[in-house]
């Protein structure tokens, strides 16, 4: 037995703090003294100081220790182990404010300036003006004192402006305008272009010093890009003559996507002799005021379209169909169907196809970007003479392992992508084409397809698919697929190379559909 003195140095609990737990009925000793009054305590009372002082620690009151201590043990169990959930989703909490500060501190080292951003409608300013691939800063201000010596006194305005053309980052030969403001019309002697800059949808707004512009710049682009806006337009640098800067940047508010803006593609066909041809892309670009010919913006084939054919009568293939003055696509999941205006111009020695195309942010509520397309020639292509087909191999049908019916479970990029735990990576099930595999002897293959339209499950013809070793064949398109089983546990899976339109009229590496081996098929 333990006085409480000896109790007191071996628990670090002051004595005065062990007469307050025996009065509140916390901790009281085992025995007391008539006599002498003292208080005694089992050693089993030290293991019941330290529970003490621990659940102090967690953050139990005392009126909450108390009753833990008449708890059976499975109680006070359950009991922990919900305060280590507590505290466990505490520290989830403190991790996220301390990388919310660690962010935060960064920026102040850096010591970027911060920013106040408006979106709001914007003024029209009217320019004499030139455009320029420049070098650098140094030859735009160049450019720029040489327009000051160019305009009249009489109407020279308050306000200079550079207009950025480009759409990505880069180090040098930048497509810029450069203008200055005039208050009147140039004089006909004047060999300055007059342009007129205004603003027909809302602008991100920033004002700053001419010091602090290019941090100003990302933080414009950066604030855009975080608040879902899209980007419509180049951005504008108007300075003003007191080192004053206001950058503004075209922008258009995106909502969630939505098919309410679908459009009836089935029109009526109309001759172009114009757009019949082979088209090829130079260009993708927020607006059309951004194109140049010298000065490409986007890497030709960035996207999944590298050219575009205009074949006699709308024939449609792949994606794309058109009519006089359109471009019909129906694109991605779930179906995207756009009537997209193209406008044709004869530039210098070439003639390019401006097609206004109605992409994702166009089903966001925003604006369509602008792909540019220069002819190549005006030949009568037919579907056939446009589609890529492979090489037949000739194996026999002699793998048995493949032989049942297959029943559609996912779709990925590639074989290795695939997670039987977590599907649906590409494509969510109800989007998935492709929905039944059967392989029978002697190479016959039967495929069900679920109708874009309807919805039903329908089963091809005879004699459209078959299969031989390691391939499965696709006669009207004349492509080969590669198949491939692999084991995941118990449960056998079967991928297929997808050769669609993707792959037979752009050239892009087909994706994989993946079956699951019906039960009792083998």
């Amino acid at each position: 037995m333990y006085k409480i003195g000896e109790l007191s140095k071996l628990s670090k609990i002051p004595v005065k703090t062990l007469r307050y737990y025996d009065n509140e009925g916390i901790l009281q000793p085992d025995s007391i003294d008539p006599l002498t009054g003292y208080r005694y305590y089992n050693a089993a009372k030290l293991l019941d100081c330290y529970r003490i002082v621990a659940l102090k620690e967690l953050g139990f009151r005392l009126d909450e220790i108390k009753g833990v201590f008449s708890l059976p043990k499975e109680k006070f169990l359950e009991l922990i182990q919900a305060k280590r959930q507590e505290l466990c989703e505490l520290k989830k909490q403190t991790e996220h404010r301390l990388g919310i500060l660690s962010d935060l501190i960064s920026d102040l080292k850096e010591e970027e300036p911060m920013f106040d951003i408006v979106i709001r409608k914007s003024d029209e300013i009217c320019l004499a003006y030139v455009r320029k691939i420049v070098s650098g800063k140094a030859e735009c201000d160049d450019i720029l004192n040489g327009l000051y010596d160019k305009i009249p006194k009489e109407i020279l305005g308050s306000r200079a402006v550079i207009i950025d053309y480009e759409t990505e980052f880069v180090s040098e030969n930048f497509d810029t305008g450069i203008g200055v403001e005039i208050t009147g019309t140039l004089p006909k002697t004047c060999r300055l272009s007059e342009k007129s800059i205004s603003f027909s949808c809302d602008t991100a707004n920033l004002v700053c010093t001419g010091e602090d512009c290019e941090d100003a710049v990302r933080a414009l682009s950066k604030y855009v890009l975080n608040n879902n806006y899209q980007i419509v337009g180049p951005t504008y640098k108007i300075m003003y003559q007191d080192g004053t800067v206001e950058l503004k940047l075209p922008v258009v508010k995106l909502g969630d996507f939505d098919l309410k803006y679908n459009e009836d593609i089935n029109v009526p066909f109309v001759h172009d002799e114009e757009a019949i041809g082979h088209w090829e892309m130079v260009d993708v670009l927020p607006c059309r005021e951004m194109f140049s010919l010298l000065k490409p913006k986007s890497a030709a084939g960035k996207g999944v379209v590298k050219e575009l054919y205009f074949l006699p009568g709308g024939e449609r293939y792949w994606c794309f169909g058109w009519t006089k003055g359109l471009l019909l696509s129906v694109c991605g999941y779930p179906h995207k169907k756009s009537r997209n205006k193209y406008t044709i111009e004869k530039i210098e020695n070439d003639t390019y196809m401006f097609v206004e195309f109605k992409d994702n942010h166009y089903f966001c509520g925003g604006r369509p970007e602008i792909w540019v397309f220069r002819k190549t020639d005006s030949k009568m292509y037919c579907k056939q003479d446009i589609q890529m087909e492979d090489v037949l191999p000739k194996f026999p049908a002699d793998d048995a392992s493949v032989l049942g019916k297959w029943c559609v479970c996912d779709y990925v990029r590639t074989i290795d992508a695939f997670d039987p735990q977590r599907p649906g990576g590409v494509l969510p099930y109800e989007g998935l084409y492709w929905r039944r595999a059967e392989f029978m002897e002697d190479g016959v293959l039967q495929n069900a397809f679920q109708d874009t339209e309807s919805g039903r499950i329908l089963t091809d013809r005879p004699g459209v698919w078959s299969w031989m070793r390691g391939y499965v064949i696709c006669h009207p398109r004349a492509t080969a697929s590669q198949y491939a089983i692999r084991r995941f546990g118990d449960t056998e899976y079967l991928f297929i190379q997808w050769k669609s339109g993707d792959y037979t009229f752009a050239g892009r590496e087909p994706d994989w559909y993946v079956f699951r081996r019906a039960k009792g098929t083998r």
